[in-house]
């Protein structure tokens, strides 16, 4: 063989290495992207729940506020209720008096 046919072989044998070496890389590469986009839909999947959660605790606890303010108003029409019995009977006392 000429010095130009072992040279040209050399340059072959460590091209099909690097080949080799790259396909690795890709596989590698391929690997992660995978890991990577099962921990992203993982991770949006969690937040929607998430999400959802808390949109249900909001969701109660508005509905329980609603509940304690319409309690009070009805608490205030009672005191209001009582104090004009109250007044209504100082005045009734002082018309005996």
């Amino acid at each position: 063989m000429t010095k130009r046919a072992v040279k040209a072989e050399n340059s072959i044998s460590k091209l099909k290495q690097e080949i080799q070496q790259l396909q690795g890389q890709l596989e590698g590469y391929k690997s992660e992207n995978e890991r990577l986009r099962y921990r992203e839909t993982t991770a949006l999947t969690t937040m929607r729940h998430n999400a959802q959660v808390a949109s249900e605790y909001l969701n109660k606890a508005a509905q329980d506020a609603e509940t304690s303010i319409k309690q009070l108003l009805s608490g205030r029409e009672t005191l209001c209720f009582v104090s004009q019995l109250l007044t209504s009977i100082d005045k009734i006392t002082e018309i005996h008096d």
